[in-house]
């Protein structure tokens, strides 16, 4: 089987909690038990100090996310039989803190739409994408917005992990268009709404094909 993690975060590239401990060991016990393994991160400013010197180019991409078009470059290091692979925008992730920042909802946007546009170019096509946290939660959302228009991806499945439910990627109605580039009808049917607002890991477990929770 052929599986792609996205994480905002694993070891021993970055960590904050238990989650970059997963995105850090998971992959590498699938891979070692015959899987093809990729994992998917952001390339944060201290992860790139460390390793970018061992890391290839892949390509650049532009990434639609509303009405912006961003630059995103895509690296890759092979380590430990796990292929990683790297999302690049300096204005996102050149950061003191991996979170907290005011535009968190438009940087994991960016990460989350990135991970589908780079599917292409990388050197394998996923039979699944394995999403964990709020960070990715808007994964499985765009991958289904996506295969409207994009047959390819229409077979790709979908598991989404909650590794701390307490953070489930809460934002104003607004950013629904504005911020994350999704059609209004994914908040006005109620995928993404809650309580008033967006609330991406609802998003994600109405639109997976598996959930998890550790």
């Amino acid at each position: 089987m052929k599986i792609l993690f996205a994480a905002s975060e694993a070891v021993p590239f970055a960590k904050t909690g238990g989650l970059a401990d997963v995105a850090g060991s998971l992959p590498q016990a699938l891979a070692q038990a015959g899987n093809e393994v990729c994992v998917v991160m952001p390339l944060y400013a201290k992860v790139a100090d460390k390793w970018k010197d061992q890391m290839s180019f892949v390509c650049n991409i532009e990434i639609p996310l509303g009405w912006r078009r961003v630059y995103c470059g895509l690296f890759r290091l092979d380590k430990d039989d796990v292929t990683w692979y790297f999302i690049d925008n300096e204005y996102y992730f050149k950061r003191d803190a991996l979170y907290g920042h005011n535009d968190d909802a438009e940087r994991f946007g960016f990460f989350s739409r990135a991970v589908i546009q780079m599917l292409p170019h990388m050197k394998f096509w996923p039979d699944v994408i394995h999403c964990n946290d709020w960070q990715t939660a808007l994964v499985p959302i765009y991958l289904k917005a996506e295969s409207l228009t994009w047959p390819e991806v229409r077979n790709i499945k979908t598991v989404f992990t909650v590794h701390n439910i307490e953070y489930q990627g809460r934002f104003g109605r607004e950013t629904t268009e504005e911020t994350f580039g999704l059609h209004s009808g994914w908040y006005n049917d109620g995928t993404i709404a809650m309580d008033g607002d967006v609330n991406l890991v609802k998003g994600a477990l109405m639109t997976c094909d598996a959930i998890t929770a550790v």
